[in-house]
């Protein structure tokens, strides 16, 4: 609510400025003072600040002189002056006129218009006005003209008076003006407020100087980072209270000067300064800046929480899906091996589900609440895969971001790295990981400053870790260093009593019961197929089923819908079922052929004759019978073994 304050100089204008206020529907106070009184009546009241104060003459005049308050100024018109005019000839054609600092405009043509004689009387102080009112006393036949103190003068000397009225249209149009301002300033103050609660509470340090470098504004964050108190730099030039600030060369350049790390005293602190103009002309300069150390641990608190966000492990032992004797002892041992914080080396196919167990493994373990950051070696190209695992600093390379990137091994700080085909992994990168492997330290591309890592390795791959070796794809010491608990996930074909289990999990739930139906025609064969893509394949087999489930129209058999769904199964199955008729009919033949010789052999009694009368060469019938010496021996030992 804006607080007005009209100061009267006469109890008929109080009463005419309460009659308008009441109907304009404008809150204002009124009190009655002249000058120096109006003053002292002003200074001693209580309550909210003042906003504006209205009055007329000298005590508006002495007012707006003597106090920190906008005045709104009561004019007299000339019609006012008319009217009292007339008025005052009813005692006297002779008038005199008091007004306070300076003369009227128009009192000779008023003079004419109404044959009368107008003196204007102007005065500084109450002290002139009685004087010269007290010279109209002696002379006699004068009728005095003014405000509330030429009035009460006048009266004093038995002299006849008019006061000088204020028309209503006049206060009213004062009083609109005085509410605008009053409410224009109460939004200013607010303003004003707002902005010096945000600039004492905001986390940055603020100097500010005029155009003279001299300091006019610091808030409390500048005062704690450079340890200084206010009331000891406003006002003095900042060269010699702030030294080192360059805001005095902000001023002379007239250009900003951003992201500049400085010493101000024993602070490193990271800077803006920025010119403040008007057009072309420089009023001054801010300065606004952070230490170091904060901004650090700010970047450090906001990666932390990004690298959270964004590498999570989302599967746990209870998402592997089986129940074969084999799959129990593989996550059994993995439960154990999250218990530990030893490096892991898990093999297997394509498919089998290297990543979840490493997920798994990292949920089960300490770490769970920290990252998790897999990495796929083979898919970074060798250029790409150091810098992203190792990070890289400012100006590393041609490309590389301003003020360089972390690498996955700090954003891995915490928690667990899993590098899958780590066998994709360059020769000579493997060493600079040994070293991370070791010592649990790394170093940026480019960089001079080792960073301290605290995380879990687990490493996959989908060739048989010996092979590796053999084949030079990875580093003996690497290696040994990797495999430190080993872990093998067998392939699907090796626990094909997982495969229902397997199918049902993959089903969607919306249309479980019409593609189960499907499904239950086809997994025989689905169990007796080699699964060169493992779990994967599978899944991707019931997404197959599930798409073309309203293709299918009863009767339906095993081979009409895998033709559909997966004519490599059905192509699989059927070579399959070759290979072994062709095997079985070997084998057959085989026997018999054996039986033959040793009954031919029996009745010829010697191996010239038996040769002449099967019509072979002796010594081919010298080879066949020692391969069926040969057989026979094995199957012996074989028996022996039940």
């Amino acid at each position: 609510m804006s607080r007005i304050v009209f100061m009267s100089t006469h109890r008929d204008l109080s009463k005419l400025v309460l009659r308008v206020a009441e109907e304009t529907g404008i809150k204002v106070e009124v009190y009655e003072g002249w000058l120096e009184e109006a003053g002292r009546i002003l200074e001693q009241l209580g309550g909210e600040e003042v906003d504006v104060v209205i009055s007329r003459g000298g005590t508006a005049r002495y007012l707006e002189k003597n106090c920190d308050i906008p005045v709104i100024y009561v004019d007299t018109s000339t019609f006012d002056i008319i009217e009292c005019c007339y008025e005052a000839r009813k005692y006297s054609s002779n008038i005199a006129i008091t007004t306070f600092g300076k003369p009227y405009v128009g009192l000779p043509l008023i003079e004419k218009v109404m044959n009368i004689s107008i003196t204007e009387v102007i005065f500084e102080t109450l002290a002139q006005l009685e004087e010269r009112i007290r010279a109209f006393a002696e002379f006699g036949n004068y009728c005095i003209v003014g405000g509330g103190p030429a009035v009460s003068v006048a009266k004093k000397y038995r002299l006849p008076n008019v006061f000088l009225t204020t028309s209503r249209e006049t206060i009213q149009d004062a009083l609109v003006r005085a509410a605008e301002l009053a409410r224009l300033r109460r939004e200013e103050r607010y303003k004003a407020c707002r902005l010096q609660a945000i600039i004492n509470n905001i986390y940055d340090g603020i100097v500010a100087v005029d155009e003279e470098g001299k300091v006019d504004m610091i808030n409390p964050s500048a005062e704690r980072i450079l340890r200084i108190k206010a009331a000891d730099i406003l006002g003095r030039d900042v060269r010699e209270s702030v030294p080192n600030t360059r805001l005095d060369e902000v001023i002379k350049s007239g250009e900003a000067e951003i992201g500049d790390i400085q010493s101000v005293g024993d602070v490193q602190i990271f800077s803006n300064r920025i010119p403040i103009k008007d057009n072309q002309h420089c009023l001054g300069a801010v300065a606004t800046f952070q230490e170091v150390s904060r901004v650090i641990q700010a970047e450090q608190q906001v990666r932390s929480k990004l690298t959270k966000n964004q590498f999570i492990a989302r599967f746990s032992f209870a998402d592997i899906i089986g129940e074969s004797a084999a799959m129990i002892r593989t996550k059994k041992l993995a439960n154990n091996f999250a218990k530990s914080d030893l490096t892991v080396l898990i093999y297997g196919q394509s498919g089998t589900g290297k990543e979840m167990f490493a997920q798994s493994i990292h949920n089960a373990s300490s770490r769970s609440a920290q990252p998790f950051v897999a990495v796929n070696c083979g898919a970074l190209p060798p250029s790409l895969l150091e810098s992203e695992l190792f990070g890289y600093d400012e100006g590393a390379f041609t490309g590389a971001r301003k003020k360089g990137k972390q690498g996955l091994f700090e954003m891995a700080h915490g928690g667990t790295i899993f590098l899958d085909e780590i066998e994709a992994l360059p020769i000579e990168m493997q060493g600079r990981f040994l070293r991370v492997l070791q010592e649990r330290e790394v170093l940026r591309v480019g960089g001079d400053t080792i960073i301290p890592v605290n995380i879990r390795v687990i490493a996959a791959t989908n060739q048989f870790p010996t092979e590796l070796l053999q084949q030079h794809k990875i580093r003996a010491d690497l290696f040994y260093r990797l495999n430190v608990l080993y872990l093998e996930i067998i392939p699907l074909a090796e626990r094909r009593e997982d495969i229902p289990l397997l199918c049902e999990h993959f089903l969607p739930m919306g249309e479980r019961k019409k593609i189960k139906s499907l499904l239950d025609e086809i997994l025989s064969h689905l169990i007796r197929y080699s699964w060169p893509g493992n779990v994967r394949e599978l899944s991707n087999i019931v997404q197959r089923l599930t798409f073309f489930a309203d293709f299918f129209e009863p009767p339906l058999n095993a081979h009409d819908i895998l033709r559909v769904v997966s004519p490599q199964i059905l192509n699989a199955l059927e070579e399959q079922e070759d290979s072994e008729k062709e095997t079985n009919l070997k084998g057959n033949l085989k026997e018999v052929e054996d039986k033959l010789i040793l009954k031919t052999l029996e009745e010829q009694g010697t191996i010239e004759k038996t040769a002449l009368h099967l019509g072979v060469g002796r010594s081919t019938l010298c080879r066949k019978l020692k391969e069926i010496r040969s057989r026979s021996l094995t199957n012996e030992k074989e028996q022996s073994l039940y």
